[in-house]
C-alpha cells in the first residue's frame, strides 16, 4: 500500500447561475454552468499508523479541525477500508477562503479521491460523488474533469464542452457568507411582487447551450448570476471589480457563485496577461488579491 500522495484541488467558477424556487428542505433549485479553472490548492496525504485524522494549513485562518470539509471526507472513506490507521492531510492553500471559488468543497472531492487511491478502497467515480453529496451540494462536480451543467441543488450534472479560456479573478479580501447570500436572496424575493418574483425566480435556461457555448463570444452572451444583484448591493466593491476587468478589456465579467470574487474571461493567454498586469497594478491600491487562469478542459 502506497502510503502517500500528493494532488491538486482546482478551484471552479460558475458561468451561470440561476436560483428557480426555494425546496422545502431549504435548499434552493438551480440551474448552473460550473467551470474548472487551474487556480488550485495542493494536498498532501500521508497514511498514519495511530488511528487520527490531522489537518494542517499555511493559512491562519482555515480551521483544520472538524470544521473542514477535509475531515469529514476522511471520515467518510475511513469507514468505507480497512484500514486502521489514520491519515495526515497538508494544505498548501491558494484559494481564497469564502470566495465563491468552491476550495472547501473542491478539497474535499480531491480528499475522497485521494484517500480513494491510497486506501485502495476501490469506491466507483458515482460512490465517491454520493459520499461527496452528504458533505456539501458543489461537491460531486469535483469529480468531473471540465465544466458541467448543474441542477437540482448542483448534484445533477451533465458534462460539457466548453471553449479553452483564460480568467483574471479579482478577490476583494473578505468573505461572504453563502448562507447570507441565500437568506437575503429569499428576503428580497419576498418584499418583490408576485410578478416579478415569479420572473425572476423562474428565468430557466432558454438558450440552446449547444450554440452560445461553442465560441468564448456566446459565453460571454449566457454570462448570469441571480445572487450578484443582492451581494453588491451591499458590497458595492462587485460594481467596481467588474468595471475594472471590462476596462481592462474583458470579453464578460460576473461575480461567481455567492461571491465575493469576480472573473472576467479572455479568449488569449497573450490578451489576459496584459489585462492581469493592469489590474493588479490598480488592485493592490485596494488591498485586493488578482489571479490569472485558464479553464480546465475534459
Amino acid at each position: 500500500m502506497k502510503q502517500s500522495l500528493v494532488l491538486e484541488s482546482p478551484a471552479k467558477i460558475n458561468l451561470r447561475l440561476e436560483i428557480l424556487s426555494k425546496r422545502e428542505d431549504g435548499y434552493h433549485e438551480l440551474k448552473t454552468i460550473f467551470q474548472k479553472i487551474s487556480l488550485h490548492d495542493t494536498l498532501h496525504f500521508s497514511l498514519r499508523e495511530r488511528g487520527e485524522i490531522s489537518i494542517t494549513a499555511d493559512h491562519p485562518d482555515l480551521p483544520v479541525g472538524k470544521a473542514n470539509l477535509i475531515y469529514r471526507a476522511a471520515q467518510s472513506i475511513l469507514k468505507k477500508s480497512n484500514y486502521s490507521g489514520g491519515v495526515a492531510v497538508q494544505i498548501e492553500k491558494r484559494i481564497p477562503l469564502g470566495a465563491g471559488l468552491g476550495g472547501g468543497s473542491s478539497n474535499a472531492a480531491t480528499t475522497l479521491k485521494g484517500l480513494n487511491q491510497l486506501l485502495e478502497t476501490k469506491l466507483s467515480r458515482k460512490e465517491l460523488m454520493e459520499l461527496g453529496l452528504e458533505i456539501g451540494a458543489d461537491v460531486p462536480f469535483f469529480f468531473f474533469k471540465g465544466a458541467a451543467l448543474g441542477s437540482g441543488i448542483g448534484e445533477r450534472l451533465k458534462k460539457l464542452d466548453l471553449p479553452d479560456l483564460w480568467f483574471v479573478l479579482i478577490y476583494p479580501n473578505f468573505e461572504v457568507s453563502t448562507r447570507w447570500a441565500y437568506k437575503n436572496f429569499d428576503k428580497r424575493l419576498s418584499e418583490t411582487s408576485l410578478r416579478k418574483a415569479k420572473e425572476l425566480t423562474n428565468q430557466q435556461f432558454r438558450i440552446s447551450l449547444d450554440k452560445f457555448l461553442k465560441t468564448p463570444k456566446g459565453v460571454s452572451q449566457i454570462l448570469f448570476n441571480h445572487l450578484e444583484a443582492v451581494v453588491s448591493k451591499e458590497y458595492p466593491q462587485i460594481d467596481v471589480m467588474k468595471k475594472m476587468l471590462f476596462s481592462a478589456g474583458a470579453m464578460g465579467a460576473m461575480m461567481t457563485g455567492s461571491g465575493p470574487t469576480v472573473f472576467g474571461f479572455f479568449r488569449e493567454e497573450r490578451i489576459a496577461t496584459k489585462a492581469y498586469e493592469k489590474i493588479v497594478e490598480l488592485a493592490s491600491k485596494k488591498g485586493w488579491a488578482v489571479f490569472k487562469a485558464h479553464s480546465i478542459s475534459a
